[in-house]
Parts: structure tokens; sequence; C-alpha cells
């Protein structure tokens, strides 16, 4: 899913150059990001009207889906035609950033990008090792999106704070039992729900850089996966590599699926193909007091560090971020506004999938815990690599044990 190509960039550096001029004074810089075509509509709705207030500034834009965003990046870097201002995914932040290819912005936090109508900590994450290499474009947290019709058609309770995963694994039988549709999508290869299971536990993906689980805990997840396998509660394995497509080519969006876990600024996605069919719902948990999901950053937005136009490169981010009537073009498409005064003016005049999202994330408000520190670089790779020796697990080239052994020595490998 997330194509880092470490290498790539470690060897893109000499070459990345970025950004352009037309010769009459005007600025010309490139801005890129992952996402569908209904984010894609909004951003550039947003950008013209930066355009229109900096007529100094033009702006080129272009989006890829995530599974192949990085990885186009690192080819434009490494090609000496790095994007102005990248948003960038946090699991990624170590590996650019530890290579110089992001542009400090820590002279301009407070100042030319604003902050004083923030929550204090969440600019934070995205500091690393003392500077400010991105800012959080929009907040986020892990849901479980579902059908509301198939729960009801098969009567079994939806999702709520205090159902447990032996609740969802016995729903999700009786969901494929009596609808015929699978109940949960397979969640085993998937990094980001062994992160809410594993805090859930009171333990997190890394610590000081190394992996910060034992084998036992993955064992047990991946246990978990295959027990929701025997008990016919998840989807089969021919659909286990379409997780990572985007919301509209998983399960979920395909109607293969009643449940799946994702983030709830993906909801725009799924309802662009499933209008007004779908909810939001917090994870299961075996803790009462731990839902295990956090306020996460839904993507940040960094410079580049060799753009030959760093103002308006970050007057650009800094409007996105902070201008009011930039939050009413964006709503929640890519999570909760960072500046709350943007937040609270967007939820007084929502309705649809932005609604549904704000209304999501106050319900699960008061659970939701501190985004722990960045991961460290070598996380894009863990990733997919998690992913990858799940898919063999699942299509029975691997026991547990086996894609175990090799995911760890892997996983330590890539943190070197």
């Amino acid at each position: 899913m997330r194509k880092a190509m470490a290498l790539v960039l470690g060897g893109a550096l000499v070459a990345a150059g970025c950004g352009g001029g037309s010769g009459s004074g005007q600025a010309e810089i490139r801005f890129i990001w992952w996402g569908n075509d209904d984010r894609a509509k909004i951003t550039n709705e947003a950008v013209r009207l930066f355009e229109s207030r900096n007529p100094d500034v033009k702006v080129a834009t272009s989006f890829q889906n995530f599974q192949n965003y990085f990885e186009k990046l690192s080819t434009e870097i490494a090609g000496g035609n790095a994007p102005d201002v990248i948003q960038m995914d946090y699991r990624y932040l170590n590996e650019y950033a530890g290579r110089n290819v992001l542009l400090d912005l820590t002279p301009y936090v407070g100042k030319e990008i604003r902050t004083a109508d923030w929550n204090a900590g969440f600019a934070g994450s995205g500091e690393l090792n003392g500077k400010q290499v991105a800012m959080p474009l929009a907040q986020n947290a892990t849901t479980i999106v579902y059908d509301p019709k198939l729960f009801t058609a098969a009567g079994v309770p939806e999702p709520k704070i205090g159902w447990t995963w032996a609740d969802y694994k016995e729903i999700a039988g009786k969901l494929k039992a009596s609808t015929g549709i699978s109940g949960s999508t397979d969640f085993g290869g998937t990094e980001d729900v062994f992160e809410t299971w594993l805090r859930q536990r009171g333990k997190a993906l890394y610590e000081n850089g190394k992996l910060g689980y034992g084998k036992d805990d993955l064992k047990a997840f991946w246990q978990l996966s295959k027990d929701f396998r025997d008990a016919n509660a998840t989807t089969p394995p021919e659909l286990v590599t379409t997780l990572n497509a985007g919301a509209e080519q998983t399960p979920m969006g395909k109607k293969l699926s009643a449940s799946e876990h994702s983030y709830d600024s993906l909801y725009g996605g799924y309802n662009t193909v499933r209008p007004d069919e779908l909810k939001l719902g917090p994870y299961p948990s075996d803790s009462k007091e731990v839902l295990g999901s956090y306020r996460k950053p839904s993507q940040l937005i960094s410079a580049s560090a060799r753009t030959k136009h760093k103002d308006a490169a970050v007057k650009l981010i800094d409007f996105l971020l902070n201008d009011p009537d930039a939050g009413k073009i964006l709503g929640a498409n890519r999570g909760l506004p960072a500046n709350l005064k943007t937040r609270e003016a967007v939820a007084q005049n929502i309705s649809g999938a932005n609604k549904v999202v704000f209304e999501y994330q106050k319900s699960v408000d008061a659970k939701l815990g501190d985004a722990p520190p960045a991961p460290p670089k070598g996380d894009g790779t863990i990733y997919k690599l998690m992913q990858r020796k799940h898919e063999e697990v699942v299509f029975g080239k691997k026991t547990i044990d086996q894609a175990l052994d090799e995911f760890w020595r892997d996983a330590e490998e890539a943190l070197k």
C-alpha cells in the first residue's frame, strides 16, 4: 500500500529541485495530494480561491490514490521535479524528513502559519527532532464503517462504545448467516487496526524507534483475525488484496461486507459510491476504559526543502489550514479542521458526509487519546510487510508462526 522507496529518496536529494517561474514575477508552485475525485473537486476549489486572493501565485495541482501516491512522489523527487507543497502521511514523516526532503517550517509557525486558534498540542504531531517539518491538515480517528440496514435485517445491534471483540465476531457471523454478506472485512493485515488493538492493551507500535510490542502480541492479533475467518465472520481470501485501494474499491465500497475498519476522514469516499447508506461506529474493545483510538492527523502538509518559492508555499499552507472560507469549502473531507474556530464554524452549517464525520468524532471525543510520536523511518516498509505476511497466512502459504518469524526478522531489519 505504502511505497516508501527509501533508496530512491536517499539518492534524490542531489537532484531535488522544484517549482518554477513564469518570468513575469508570478510564483508558480505545485501542490499534490492523495484522494478521490470528490476530494479533488473541493481542493481545487479552495486553491482557486487562494489564487484569486493571491494573484502573484499560480498553483498547479494533481492527485493520486493512496496506493500509488508515495511511489509517484519518490519518483518525482528523484527526477528533480519535487512538488512545492506536499500532502504528507504520518507514517512517512520520518522517512522523508530524515532525508531532508521537507522544509523546516519552524520559523513560520505562529507567524506566517497561524496556530493561535489550534489545539495546543495538535501542531506537535508534525514536529520531529525539534523541527516542524509538517502541519496537520485535519484530525481523524479510527472507526467501523457499517451498513445499518444489514444490521437491522440480521437483527443484531449496531456498533456502540462498550462492545467487545467477541461481540463483533458473533455479530459478524450472524450478519453473514442472515444476509449472505460478510459481516466484517478481514482486518488482520492492517497495521492501523493492530495499533488500535495494541493501545487497548496499553502498548504501542513503537517505543524509542523499536517495535513496542512482542511476538506474542502480533500472534494473538493474527489469531483473532483467524478466529473471525473460522467463524465465517469475515471476507474471503480473494478480497484481502483490495483493502488499500481506496474506499470505493474495498469490500464495503463494493457491497461485499457489512462492516469495515477505516478512518472517519475516508467516509466521503464511501459516501460517493454508497450515498447516505453507511454509518460510523466505534471500535470494539475488551477494555471498558480504553477505546484505543486517538486524535490522529488524518494527513499533514509539508513544503519541499528545495522549493524555489518558500513564501508562496507557506502562504498556501496557511490558507488551507486557517482561512475560514477555505475551511467551509474543504469541510470534513480530510477530517475535522485543525483550526478550532474554523471547526466550530463548519460544524454549524454542515450536512451529508461532513455531518456524519463531525457527529462521530463528537460521540467518541471523550475516549480519544493523544497522538503518539510519528513512527520511525521504516514504518512504511513494515506496514506493507504486515499486509504481505498476513496474506500469506490467509492464502495458506504460511502458518501464523512461520509468517510471524519472517515478519519479525524483516521488521527489525527495516528499523535499523
